[in-house]
């Protein structure tokens, strides 16, 4: 069995929205992540996205370059450890720290290679902040608009939590499609197949290596 992402009936043009999203908090360089970027969440997505569109969006670089930065930042803007234990859900807790370790490397390393390979998409959208609102849970949801010049714009909210590294993505949602929410469903219909997160980690191994296979540099 292979793993495929799913989404429901949305108009043209999401999945590009998405595939920005995901670049935009994944694009701003480590040292400018560190010592520039705001705090505060608006102005920290907006900082992130002006990075994306000058770092990782750009014509002028190699998609193996894109996949590479791609990689390289993903872990300073997500929290990823927290994504991966929503997705698997209960699984996560009778599995075995070697097998949690696992499935952390290949939940990132698919996610790379499944949206990094395609970021040549990307055809000038830009970003706008349009409202911020707190959250019960010590965050932020931070809503924003993702479009072109013309054409009406997608609606993408992120969730925003701070950490002691700084701010963190664990979430965000394109015209109010959940990310966390879609990969969950699509995980655990897998583990309810295989029955164990070992079978998962297996299903994502031969579904990364298929990925990286078609995947032209």
């Amino acid at each position: 069995m292979t793993l495929i992402l799913r989404f429901p009936s949305v108009r043209p043009g999401w999945f590009l929205a998405a595939l920005m999203a995901l670049s935009i908090v994944v694009a701003a360089p480590v040292g400018a992540r560190a010592t520039e970027l705001p705090d505060e969440p608006a102005a920290f997505i907006q900082a992130v996205a002006t990075h994306a569109i000058e770092n990782i969006l750009t014509p002028e670089i190699s998609q193996q370059e894109r996949i590479d930065r791609f990689e390289a930042l993903l872990e300073s803007a997500f929290d990823l450890e927290a994504v991966g234990r929503f997705v698997v859900g209960r699984a996560w807790r009778s599995a075995s720290d070697q097998e949690r370790a696992d499935f952390l490397r290949l939940f990132k390393e698919f996610n790379v290679y499944n949206w990094g390979s395609r970021f040549d998409e990307y055809g000038g959208q830009q970003l706008l902040v349009r409202n911020v609102v707190p959250d019960e849970d010590k965050g932020h949801f931070i809503e924003t608009a993702i479009g072109a010049a013309e054409g009406n714009p997608f609606l993408v909210t992120w969730r925003v939590r701070q950490r002691a590294e700084g701010l963190r993505i664990v979430d965000l949602s394109v015209e109010g499609i959940w990310m966390s929410q879609t990969w969950r469903s699509e995980y655990a219909s897998v583990l309810k197949k295989e029955g164990s997160m070992a079978g998962l980690n297996a299903v994502l191994e031969e579904r990364l290596e298929d990925i990286r296979a078609k995947t032209t540099l």
